[in-house]
């Protein structure tokens, strides 16, 4: 890229790329310096220098040695010296950096790597939250509940603990007197035999 000429007459940095908030930009670029993204690109990005400002977007391939992300990146970075993300920016995807530093309230997603400690790339994968699932029935532990131990909680509670930890509920009567009972009765309704 030549340097240019603005409107005030003053000459233009010749190797940066400047995309100004609502500029879509569509294909490859590559500055041999630096990259300033507030509108949106669609494609691959190769600099030495990138900033994507709050307003900015990036979806493609993104190879740089230093970013600094207050805006988004979907698909794949790798920030070959240091990454930071600020607490508006989002990565989504694969990241591989050497150093990176994330901001409270910044949100990376996807597999993850660093250069620095090993030969080549290991990705680690984030793992997937799942949300509103039911609750196991196991829930309540059962440590004092099938052991017989007493804690402070009543009776009615440890059933209740013992029930939900081991299936279905006690029975409220002891149904062995139960059936004694059951039999004198009969037995005695049926003259003493």
């Amino acid at each position: 890229m030549s340097e240019f000429e603005r409107n005030d007459g003053s000459k233009g940095e010749a190797s940066c790329a400047y995309f100004g908030e609502g500029v879509v930009f569509k294909g490859s670029i590559t500055a041999p310096e630096k990259i300033v993204v507030h509108g949106s690109i669609e494609g691959e990005v190769a600099a030495r220098d990138l900033l994507v400002g709050p307003t900015g977007t990036i979806t493609g391939k993104v190879s740089v040695d230093q970013a600094d992300i207050q805006g988004k990146i979907f698909d794949r970075i790798e920030a070959k010296v240091c990454l930071s993300l600020r607490k508006t920016g989002r990565i989504e995807g694969s990241t591989i950096y050497g150093e990176i530093e994330i901001e409270k309230g910044g949100v990376l997603s996807g597999e993850v790597a660093t250069t620095k400690g090993s030969e080549g790339f290991r990705a680690t994968p984030i793992p997937k939250v799942q949300t509103n699932l039911p609750l196991p029935p196991h829930v309540v532990s059962t440590s004092n509940a099938t052991s017989g131990a007493t804690d402070q909680r009543s009776g009615v509670d440890n059933g209740r603990a013992r029930a939900t930890a081991a299936g279905p509920k006690p029975p409220l009567f002891d149904t062995k007197a139960e059936r004694t009972a059951t039999s004198l009765e009969a037995s005695a309704k049926n003259g003493g035999a």
